[in-house]
This record gives C-alpha cells, structure tokens and sequence, in this order.
C-alpha cells in the first residue's frame, strides 16, 4: 500500500526523483494518468489494469459522458519508466495540467501516487478549511446509495 506525503521538485527537462518509500510498491515502468483533480496518477501495471477494468473499459459507447471519460483517461495516459536514479519523467503536458512548475508532491494514496503542484496540494488540503467529519459524513452516505 502506497502511503505519505513527499517533497520534491522537478528539473528543468521534468524528471523528479520517486521517493524510495513510494518506489517499493511501483515496478520499472508505471503509467501516468491526469487525475480527477488537478494532479497525476501514476500506478503499477496491475493497479492500473484495475482501475481501467472497474472505471474506463465498461463504460457504454452508447453514453457520451462514457466516450469523453475514456477518451480523456485513455487519450492522455502513457506508460514511463523509472530510470536507474529512481526518477520519472513526467511529460510537459501533465506538468501543464496539474499546475507543477518547480516544487511538487508525491502523495501516496493506496493503489497510487499523485503528484501535486505544492502550492496547490497546500491549499487543497489545508487543515484550516478541511473538515474531516464532514468528508467521512459525505463519503458514508455517498457509499450507500
């Protein structure tokens, strides 16, 4: 399992150094994905397998939500490799998207990472305005449904 917040930052050709602790639970080559927020996923084959099967492969061609989701996950995903210094190389367009320039953080969030701008991350979640009670009262009655 995939756990903790790690500072880094990225170089001016986009590599950044994977924390070691992150990088027990990640293969030679993982796949980068733009997040659902404004972040990057990265995640091992096997993790990634699964979060195609359970989200992106069963959705209908017949709904056009379904068809844009896919083309955005799918569209926009690419296999790297980490390099024999532990770094990636994240591609200019992810840097774009999640907002990184220089200073950047690796969340690690169970199955997955997620790289943050760390400005972003801050405000995110900023204990000041985050309500933990409220986010556990709205996931449980979210997951009953």
């Amino acid at each position: 399992m995939l756990t903790g917040s790690y500072f880094n930052t990225v170089d001016s050709k986009g590599r950044a150094f994977v924390p070691t602790k992150l990088r027990y639970g990640l293969e030679e080559r993982v796949w980068l994905a733009i997040g659902l927020d404004a972040c990057i996923y990265v995640m091992a084959q096997d993790k990634w397998n699964d979060f195609l099967a359970e989200y992106i492969t069963p959705l209908s061609l017949k709904d056009g939500a379904g068809r844009k989701l896919q083309r955005q996950i799918l569209g926009n995903s690419r296999e790297v490799e980490i390099d024999g210094h532990g770094r990636i190389n994240i591609p200019p367009d992810y840097l774009a998207y999640a907002g990184i320039e220089k200073d950047i953080v690796f969340v690690g969030v169970g199955d997955r990472i997620e790289l943050w701008d760390k400005k972003a991350y801050d405000v995110e979640m900023d204990p000041k305005t985050l309500n933990l009670s409220a986010l556990i009262l709205e996931v449980a009655n979210h997951n009953e449904l």
